[in-house]
C-alpha cells in the first residue's frame, strides 16, 4: 500500500495534536486566523519561516522539528539556528509588576533568547500572571517581545499605553478607530498615535507545557 507523502503542514498538525492544543487556540497564540492555520496544516497555503518560528514557540519545540527532511525551508531555518542561541539571554519581567511599575519595572531574571529576537536591541520577555487572555494565555506563559518591529492590525501586543490590561490584540473598527481587545473581550480605546507605544509579541513559550 502506498504511504502518504508527509509535508510541512502535516508536521504542524501532528505536533499541535500531540500537544493537545486546539486549532483555535494555536491560531490565536501565534497571531494568525483559525482559517489560515487550517490551510497551512492542509498544505493549501505555503508555510513561511515566520510561521515555523511562531508555532515552534507555541508548541515548545525547535523550528526544525516542524519541518520534513526535504523541506525547502530547512536551509533557511538551519542558517538561523547557526547562531548559538543559548549564549544569548533577554531580560524577563513579571507581568503584574510591569503593569504596576510600568517604565520603572526591573527584570526578575533572564530567559534564553529565541531565534526571532537574536540581535534585536531592547528585546525582552514578560511572564503572564493573570487571566485576562485565558484560556490561550494562562499564568505561567512567557511572551517574547520584539520592541523594534512595527505592529499591525491583529498583532498580539504589550500594552504600554494604559498598561492594564497588559496584553491585547490590536484591532480596528469599521470606522477606522484603533482599539485593543483581550480574548476575554475587554476593550481598550487607543489614539492612533498610541500605536508607536505598542510592542509586538514575537513568540509564546508555555514553560509548563500545553494547558487546557
Amino acid at each position: 500500500m502506498e504511504s502518504k507523502v508527509e509535508h510541512d503542514g502535516t508536521r504542524l498538525r501532528n505536533y499541535r495534536m500531540m500537544k493537545n492544543i486546539t486549532l483555535t487556540k494555536a491560531a490565536g497564540m501565534c497571531g494568525v486566523s483559525k482559517s489560515e492555520l487550517s490551510k497551512l496544516e492542509s498544505g493549501a497555503r505555503p508555510i513561511r519561516p515566520d510561521h515555523v518560528i511562531k508555532l515552534a514557540g507555541v508548541y515548545g519545540i525547535t523550528p526544525l522539528d516542524l519541518l520534513t527532511p526535504d523541506s525547502k525551508l530547512r536551509a533557511f531555518i538551519e542558517r538561523a539556528t547557526d547562531t548559538p542561541l543559548h549564549q544569548h539571554e533577554i531580560p524577563l519581567f513579571e507581568g503584574r509588576t510591569l503593569s504596576a511599575r510600568q517604565n520603572d519595572a526591573v527584570p526578575t531574571g533572564k530567559v534564553p533568547c529565541p531565534i526571532q529576537l537574536v540581535d534585536v536591541p531592547g528585546a525582552y520577555a514578560v511572564s503572564i500572571g493573570d487571566m485576562a487572555n485565558a484560556p490561550a494565555l494562562l499564568p505561567g506563559v512567557i511572551l517574547h517581545i520584539h520592541p523594534q518591529r512595527p505592529v499591525v492590525i491583529n498583532d498580539l501586543v504589550i500594552n504600554r499605553v494604559t498598561w492594564s490590561p497588559l496584553v491585547f490584540f490590536l484591532r480596528q473598527s469599521d470606522d477606522g478607530d484603533l482599539y485593543g481587545l483581550t480574548l476575554s473581550k475587554k476593550r481598550v480605546d487607543l489614539d492612533r498615535d498610541a500605536i508607536d507605544l505598542l510592542h509586538k509579541v514575537a513568540g509564546v513559550w508555555m514553560i509548563n507545557g500545553p494547558r487546557e
